[in-house]
C-alpha cells in the first residue's frame, strides 16, 4: 500500500522495463529476423529511454530531459557509452530477477522441499514395497471420494 499513499519503498526499482515480441509482425520479415531474435527490450528511467533489439542491431538511447520527443538517437555516439553501459546493466539486472515464482513465497518453497511433486494416476501396484514407496500419492485415492477444484 505504500505506493498508493505516494511513498516509495527503499528497495523500489527506479526504472521500468518493457519487452516486445514482434516475431509474427511484418517488421520481422522486413528485417529478416528469426523468431527467437524478434524481441525488443526497453528500459526507461527519469533521464533515459534505452532499447535493445536482439539480432545484432545497435542500441538506441534517447535523453528524455533534453530530447523529450525522442528525435535524436544517441545509442551509437561514443560520448554516451557510459549511459548505454548503465542502461544495459539495468536491463541485465532485470533479466536475472526471479520471475518464475512470483505467486509462491520463499516460505512456501521451503515448506515444499523434500515432498513429492508427483501428480497423476497410479496405474498399478504390484506388491507391498511398491505400495509403501507410493504411499504419499496413493493417499489421494484412499477414503471417501472428494471433489477437487482446479
Amino acid at each position: 500500500m505504500p505506493l498508493l499513499r505516494g511513498d516509495r519503498p527503499d528497495d523500489w526499482r527506479r526504472y521500468a522495463i518493457s519487452e516486445y515480441d514482434y516475431s509474427i509482425t511484418p517488421m520481422a520479415t522486413r528485417l529478416d529476423v528469426s523468431p527467437k531474435d524478434a524481441r525488443l527490450f526497453m528500459m526507461t528511467d527519469d533521464r533515459w529511454k534505452f532499447m535493445h533489439a536482439e539480432g545484432g542491431f545497435p542500441p538506441m538511447l534517447f535523453d528524455l530531459r533534453n530530447d523529450p520527443m525522442e528525435l535524436r538517437d544517441l545509442g551509437r555516439d561514443p560520448a554516451y557509452g557510459e549511459a548505454v553501459a548503465d542502461c544495459y546493466e539495468r536491463l541485465f539486472e532485470w533479466a536475472r530477477r526471479c520471475a518464475q515464482r512470483t505467486t509462491v513465497s520463499d516460505r512456501q518453497i521451503l515448506d515444499r522441499r523434500g515432498k513429492t511433486r508427483r501428480k497423476g494416476i497410479v496405474l498399478g501396484i504390484s506388491d507391498d514395497d511398491a505400495a509403501e514407496a507410493n504411499a504419499e500419492i496413493l493417499s489421494l485415492y484412499r477414503g471417501k471420494a472428494r471433489q477437487r477444484h482446479i
